[in-house]
């Protein structure tokens, strides 16, 4: 807990005049209390178990529980087999939005601010099967993050790029929908965040909106015709948020869409203006701070958007020169409509859909990763790749091998793990209550843990 006098001033008389006093009052009680805990599930990895004995549900996120304290996440392997994410409750209206602006029809969906991946995962959740996502970060560091995040989730038709946002407005007009989830001064994490409360001053506020608009201006290029923008801010003033939401739509012409979440669960409209938006406001809403606006890009001649369709195969401008038996052993390890393509020593599983996306990207585009990593080609074999392992498309090519707890928790910290002696040879898949760790190769002797050394536990779990 936080006392109020560690809130900035300045925060406090801004919030106070646009707030009104009432309302900034219980705002800054809450700020010094504790933060909630949650969590929620990946709707394509249930468990068949409560994950936690003491989940209560968010009630605007069916898939989002909170919790009565923090346990040890790290210590609970399903964490890393992608089964749930850590997340604040306010940030699942992601998947709720998603969920009432499309249908059952797969769609393009690019998050251009993505990293670490938490309302991106929320999209995953909503998003119809068969679907493509481009998920982007700006900062080399936090897109390994997004990276590592997004592969654990296990959504095929991903791809994550690490690029500057007006790179990719070269894609015109070629997402359903687009969310901005933008940098900003952070108000709204400050009773977790002592950063968010050091750093705060009025200037940062400005530099914000700047940025902001700039990003924006990039995404709404990006919107189909007919598609969606979603804006947020994980922040309070109206500067960065209803200043902004009502640039959109004076700027741009975009439709404000009202959600008709305003007024429920304790969760608040707008404070200026009449641009319909959501403020998730501690003392008010279960959760961190976060607003968020929704707009539709209105219909043209030009009807809604079509990626090209093409399907990188091998080099350019050669033949593919990879060894047929390889890629008919990886189309074997997974389940749907993939190409398999070969891209530096690594077999990748594409759908046409992604493919074309990836085909479709701008030069000078960063690639972190696209589609399934099947496998990494030596000599004459294929290791598989931890991607397969995570992903929900893998199509269970190995004899599995279940691991209790400290096992589980030993394979995750990339230790050695005993196999019994009727083990079969090759490669294995670790689970734990039933979902996929990673791979082992059993050579009989001993076994090769295959986890990925940059993702392995580097702390005490017990």
């Amino acid at each position: 807990m936080i006392e109020d006098k560690f809130l900035p001033e300045g925060f406090k008389a801004l919030m106070q005049a646009e707030l009104g006093e009432k309302s900034a009052e219980i705002l800054f009680s809450a700020l010094c209390g504790e933060p909630e805990t949650s969590l929620r599930i990946n709707v394509r990895k249930r468990a068949a178990e409560p994950l936690y004995p003491d989940m209560t549900p968010v009630a605007w996120c069916g898939s989002g529980y909170y919790l009565s304290e923090r346990p040890s996440f790290t210590s609970n392997p399903l964490l890393h087999a992608g089964v749930f994410y850590v997340q604040d409750a306010a940030s699942m209206i992601y998947e709720t939005i998603v969920k009432s602006i499309s249908d059952d029809t797969p769609i393009a969906v690019c998050d251009l601010c993505a990293a670490p991946g938490g309302k991106t995962t929320a999209i995953l959740n909503a998003l119809p099967e068969g679907s493509v996502m481009l998920a982007n970060e700006f900062t080399s560091s936090r897109a390994s993050i997004l990276k590592e995040n997004l592969c654990k989730y296990g959504y095929p038709d991903v791809i994550v790029t690490n690029t500057d946002t007006s790179r990719l407005s070269a894609l015109d007009k070629c997402f359903d929908i687009v969310a901005v989830d933008a940098p900003c001064s952070g108000e709204g994490m400050m009773r977790k965040d002592e950063a968010a409360r050091s750093q705060w001053s009025e200037g940062l506020i400005r530099q914000c909106s700047r940025l902001q608009r700039e990003i924006l201006e990039n995404a709404v290029a990006m919107v189909a015709p007919g598609g969606y923008l979603i804006y947020s801010t994980c922040t309070f003033n109206t500067s960065e948020d209803e200043d902004n939401a009502i640039w959109i739509a004076d700027t741009f012409g975009l439709e404000p869409v009202d959600t008709g979440l305003a007024g429920k669960y304790g969760i608040q409209g707008e404070v200026k203006g009449k641009m319909p938006c959501l403020r998730f406001m501690p003392g008010f809403t279960r959760g961190e701070g976060l607003f968020v606006a929704v707009f539709r890009k209105p219909n043209d001649a030009s009807g809604t958007h079509k990626l090209p369709k093409i399907i990188k195969k091998g080099k350019k401008g050669g033949k593919d020169k990879t060894d047929p038996r390889l890629k008919a052993i990886a189309k074997s390890w997974i389940e749907g409509d993939f190409d398999i393509i070969s891209h530096e020593g690594r077999l990748l599983a594409l759908t046409p859909a992604t493919a074309a996306l990836l085909g479709a990207l701008p030069k000078g585009v960063r690639i972190m990763s696209a589609g399934v990593e099947i496998g990494e080609i030596k000599g004459n074999d294929l290791i598989p790749a931890h991607s397969l392992a995570m992903s929900t498309a893998m199509a269970d090519p190995f004899p599995k091998i279940e691991l209790p707890l400290q096992d589980a928790l030993r394979y995750l910290s990339k230790e050695g793990i005993t196999l019994a002696a009727s083990t079969p040879r090759g490669y294995i898949t670790a689970t734990y209550l039933g979902f996929p760790l990673g791979f082992l190769k059993n050579l009989g002797n001993r076994a090769n843990n295959l986890y990925p050394s940059e993702w392995k536990i580097r702390t005490k779990t017990q």
